[in-house]
């Protein structure tokens, strides 16, 4: 069960004041895939005994960083982490197998993904409509990461 990282996708308008700071999210995304990385080691080394209790070790740990870092799209999160804890939860009653359960792990990831797109485009369209034209310089900082001044 190898975790590819969250998606971030961030869209931020420049007013007249400036450019803001941000977090730092290509880093806010390796500390939790180093979180999911240390529930995962524990689960191998027998510690933790089921696919589920992977999860809720990782799980409420990577909410809580992407909530302190001011994550504008927590109920996404909140949703694919609980997809996650149910893939997981099948996976331990042997419902599904393991190689359904890493495709719905990367199903479950892509659906995140294309749910952050859809509401960057949302903001980019609002920030344009209610904004001076301004340009906008979007960047790619990590796979599935844009973030747009």
């Amino acid at each position: 069960m190898r975790f590819a990282g969250l998606a971030v996708l961030v869209v931020l308008g420049l007013g007249p004041a400036g450019c803001a700071a941000w977090p730092d999210w290509n880093a806010v995304a390796q500390q939790a895939v180093q979180l999911r990385a240390g529930c995962e080691s524990q689960y191998t080394g027998g510690q933790i005994k089921t696919h589920l209790a992977a999860e809720q070790c990782a799980n409420p740990s990577i909410h809580n960083l992407y909530g302190a870092a001011g994550w504008p799209d927590m109920d996404v999160l909140d949703a694919y982490l609980a997809r996650r804890e149910s893939i997981a939860e099948q996976w331990d009653r042997k419902a599904i197998t393991p190689e359904e359960a890493r495709a719905q792990f990367a199903q479950a990831f892509a659906d995140e993904n294309t749910t952050l797109e859809h509401r960057t485009a949302d903001r980019a369209t609002t920030a344009a409509a209610l904004s001076p034209p301004y340009p906008m310089f979007c960047t790619h900082v990590v796979r599935g990461t844009m973030i747009c001044q």
